[in-house]
């Protein structure tokens, strides 16, 4: 579901762009650089802090987040265009497993295939999966 606006979450600590963005569990309104299988609120906008920062946002800056529900993210890895999408390690979409125990956190599904370090769009659709049994 896209929201109407960007919420007022700052930055626990470095969010590059493009990355998906989970809820910090230490503190309120604080966005955390996504983990591998995270539940993410949304994916932080392509620009960079002023000054020559490689950076979206660090420790205590205001985080934007992309509206609407087609977004831009990095891939973490080769992802076939219409698989559904997940965040490895690094905030980075991944191809979802599909086989295992183990729930999916899902955040969207896959508009173009991309290989990794690429930017491609995303169908913003969170939800959870639990994949086949091998």
């Amino acid at each position: 579901m896209p929201f109407a606006s960007t919420p007022n979450i700052v930055a626990g600590e470095t969010i590059a762009p493009y990355r998906f963005v989970e809820c910090s569990t230490a503190a309120d309104n604080t966005g955390l650089l996504a983990g591998d299988n995270s539940r993410a609120i949304g994916v932080s906008a392509g620009d960079t802090k002023q000054f020559d920062s490689a950076n979206h946002a660090e420790s205590g800056d205001q985080v934007t987040l992309q509206p609407g529900a087609v977004v831009l993210v990095e891939a973490g890895g080769t992802i076939a265009r219409g698989k559904q999408c997940t965040s490895d390690a690094n905030g980075k979409a991944t191809a979802a497993t599909e086989t295992g125990t183990t729930v999916q956190e899902i955040a969207g599904i896959c508009l173009e295939s991309a290989a990794s370090g690429t930017i491609f769009r995303m169908l913003w659709q969170p939800s959870q999966t639990r994949p086949a049994l091998s």
